[in-house]
């Protein structure tokens, strides 16, 4: 036994001792300090060591099914890395966003404009945060899109955003007036509206399933199940506001968004359970200016599932 602490004693100062002497490195046994290379002239555009975005993302962010028509580069101009969003069928257009993230500058047909940030639900500023979707180190969605809302023959340059978790879902879509000064066009969510054209009324418990009556504004009418405890079921109700799980979605050919979100009960101590979706469409209102509310709200409902 007296052995073994031995032992464990001489090795423990062996490593320290290796410790102190990794500690007091010299100078020219030191790794030597990450170099960026500078462009060799001025303006000209050179990749650097340190970049923004991987190559793994830049490659999966141009695939023809992610860039939406869009190429992203990553850039440096007279010291400033920055990346850089150009189209081929559009060579009087890019965008540009710092390094930091937090400036966006578009120029299209000699004019350029600073596009305005907007705010979380919470207050807080959105970055121009980059992810065609890359599932590897990037979570979440945030890209460009190329759109003519207006009908008026010039494109818009809308932004999409979405942002998930367990059991929600949440998109922002906010779209810039390029061919005039870069200013927002209004979009008019239509959450609540769509929350509060359902009514939803618990009518029994079923084998593990709330059985729920649901009636649209057209009083048509949907039987729908919801997953819950049989002791908390009687407490559950229907609030008519905006859900955990709220999505847009553009649609190109159309130049329309589509909006989705998804309805259930409130059950006690549970957050995530949905019995169904609700679905509208929204289009540019020339009168009122804005890209509001443009179709009728279509109801769906879950089928129950065998447990």
């Amino acid at each position: 036994m007296k052995k073994r602490i031995t032992l464990w004693i001489l090795v423990l100062t062996l490593g320290l001792t290796a410790c102190g002497q990794r500690g007091e490195m010299p100078p020219e046994e030191a790794p030597p300090a990450l170099e960026v290379q500078a462009p060799e002239q001025s303006g000209e555009s050179v990749r650097l060591s340190r970049q923004i975005m991987s190559e793994e993302e830049l490659e999966y962010t141009n695939r023809e099914d992610c860039s939406n028509g869009f190429v992203l580069a990553e850039r440096e101009e007279d010291g400033a890395l920055f990346l850089e969003f150009t189209r081929p069928d559009a060579p009087d257009f890019s965008l540009r966003i710092s390094q930091d993230l937090t400036e966006a500058l578009a120029e299209y047909q000699g004019r350029t404009m600073t596009l305005e940030r907007v705010e979380t639900p919470n207050g807080t500023l959105y970055d121009w945060y980059v992810s065609a979707g890359y599932g590897g180190l990037v979570s979440g969605y945030s890209m460009p899109f190329w759109v003519d809302f207006t009908g008026d023959g010039q494109p818009e340059l809308a932004w999409l955003r979405h942002g998930s978790g367990t059991g929600f879902h949440e998109s922002v879509c906010t779209v810039y007036n390029i061919s005039g000064q870069g200013e927002i066009i209004p979009l008019v969510e239509p959450w609540e509206e769509m929350a509060a054209s359902i009514t939803v009324e618990p009518q029994d418990w079923e084998d593990g399933y709330i059985r729920s009556l649901v009636t649209d504004c057209q009083g048509q009418t949907y039987t729908a199940w919801q997953w819950v405890q049989e002791e908390v079921w009687r407490d559950c109700s229907y609030w008519p506001g905006k859900s955990g799980w709220a999505s847009l979605e553009i649609d190109q050919e159309r130049c329309t968004l589509e909006a989705v979100m998804l309805f259930g009960l409130e059950v006690p101590h549970m957050f995530g359970a949905y019995m169904g979706g609700l679905r509208t469409e929204l289009a540019y209102d020339a009168e009122q200016g804005a890209i509001i509310r443009s179709g009728p709200i279509a109801v769906s409902v879950d089928e129950k599932l065998e447990r």
